[in-house]
């Protein structure tokens, strides 16, 4: 059952709910250029096919909350991609670019119920963005490169050579888990779907669409904007200053005369009077 109750109606601010994180984890291919003996869920960490061209992957995110359901995140990564095909003596190398814009969703809200005090929350994402790409393609037997992707003639003479970009569509599930008011730590498995059968620098009819997997670790930093991003404040904090230029006169009169020893002594004995009363 999905609980949509009347905190649905809670739509945040453009200053409040923000969340930024930096991630750091490891990636394994997805695509025909594979054994396939070193995937994450057909291995545990104890087994040696686990680790196998695992390679690092580092990423960063910045997402604004719409609601307590829903929200939005850009996601930015750079790191390599690694496969081996023991039975053509060959493996690849990329490095591999990101960039993309995500809607996010909050399960833990949507399914359980919204609390305020809950220190834990599931998540997920799904968008679209772009990726490029660099690859070289190596035997195993020589150590030469036999092979190459992403290295396109150069905009302009003398330029650098462009590398490949591809669509991607990348879709993930999180964990995270509330340290303070301001800090989180995250635990993320994500899919990153690539339009291409180029990444491995290898072109067959085995895959259309090749990719990668990333599982990774992060640290959540959560903040507000100053007030003056806001475009629309419903609830105004009222500082008790007033613009108005007589009132400000006014206010400084007033200021004047509540020092006075008169006033002071005025002030007692009210004060005086409302105790005898009571």
């Amino acid at each position: 059952m999905i609980f949509l109750t009347s905190n649905s109606q809670r739509t945040f601010f453009l200053s409040e709910e923000w969340l930024t994180s930096i991630n750091i984890g490891a990636t394994t291919f997805y695509g025909d250029f594979t054994d396939k003996s070193n995937r994450f869920f057909s291995n545990t960490p104890f087994s040696k096919f686990f680790y196998q061209d695992r390679q690092a992957m580092l990423s960063y995110t910045l997402e604004k909350k719409i609601n307590i359901y829903f929200g939005v995140k850009g996601f930015i990564s750079y790191g390599n991609i690694k496969s081996t095909k023991e039975s053509e003596k060959a493996y690849f190398n990329a490095h591999l670019f990101e960039y993309s814009l995500n809607g996010t969703v909050d399960f833990t809200n949507l399914f359980i119920g919204y609390d305020r005090y809950r220190d834990w929350s599931i998540y997920g994402y799904v968008g679209i963005g772009f990726t490029e790409s660099r690859t070289w393609k190596y035997s195993m037997n020589t150590g030469k490169i036999i092979g190459t992707n992403g290295f396109g003639v150069p905009k302009k003479e003398g330029g650098k050579y462009v590398p490949m970009t591809e669509t991607v569509v990348p879709l993930g599930l999180g964990f995270r888990y509330n340290i303070s008011k301001q800090f989180a730590l995250n635990a993320e498995v994500s899919l990153h779907p690539i339009r291409t059968d180029k990444l491995d620098a290898t072109i067959s009819n085995a895959a259309k669409m090749e990719g990668y997997g990333l599982i990774s670790v992060g640290v959540d930093y959560n903040f507000t904007l100053p007030d003056h991003w806001q475009i629309i404040n419903r609830n105004p904090r009222y500082n008790g200053k007033s613009t108005d230029p007589a009132i400000k006169e006014f206010n400084k009169r007033k200021h004047v005369v509540m020092k006075t020893k008169a006033y002071n002594k005025a002030s007692k004995h009210r004060h005086k009077t409302k105790r005898r009363r009571r």
